[in-house]
């Protein structure tokens, strides 16, 4: 038989922050966010503390990267894939991404921005939250609107950020209001709101 091979150091240290990840997704979900500690990530991923400084600052820091590995790479997957949408196949798009995103994950999400209001080192982290996701969607607007041979009607950046915002404020309310805000609202709103910018006529 042949011996495993063995892992390199940049490999281990890969799996043991993934182990962290993991550890740290089943505590936060037990505890909260606030209720949870470094000490208890590392008892439930089986690891040292030496073990996760060498791979996060700060629980705060170990959160970030969670959210944007694990839940903001999704809402990017959407900016990534809407070259050449309509809004309301963004919308669609965007819905069918939040059938599968975790309860949990929003629950999180809304402890850790109410941490950052208080913590300015957390706020300066939250901000990523978003700052990728705008930077994608900017340039995806910008290529649509020059394979149309128009100019975008406002700054892609703050258009970025206004789909962002709907997207956000939906997912929100559906989330304390499941009834009231369904997914299929998803496309209908994006069309509604960002349509007319998209059917602008070319500028001369």
């Amino acid at each position: 038989m042949s011996a495993t091979p063995r892992l390199t150091r940049a490999e281990r240290r890969a799996q043991t922050r993934a182990a962290l990840l993991d550890a740290a997704t089943r505590v936060f979900v037990e505890r909260g966010f606030t209720g949870t500690s470094v000490e208890a990530i590392v008892a439930e991923a089986g690891y040292t503390r030496g073990a996760f400084y060498s791979n996060f600052s700060s629980k705060e820091e170990l959160f970030i990267a969670l959210l944007q590995e694990r839940g903001f790479e999704m809402a990017r997957s959407v900016a990534r894939e809407s070259v050449g949408m309509t809004p309301s196949e963004v919308g669609a798009r965007a819905a069918a991404v939040h059938t599968h995103t975790a309860e949990w994950m929003i629950r999180l999400f809304l402890e850790v921005l109410a941490h950052a209001g208080r913590h300015p080192e957390t706020r300066r982290l939250a901000a990523g939250f978003w700052s990728g996701t705008r930077e994608i969607g900017a340039e995806q607007i910008r290529r649509f609107y020059a394979e149309a041979g128009r100019e975008p009607p406002a700054d892609p950046s703050e258009i970025a950020s206004a789909f962002i915002a709907l997207d956000v404020g939906l997912t929100l309310q559906r989330y304390v209001d499941a009834e009231a805000v369904s997914l299929d609202a998803y496309p209908r709103l994006f069309e509604l709101l960002f349509g007319p910018l998209y059917r602008e006529p070319p500028r001369t």
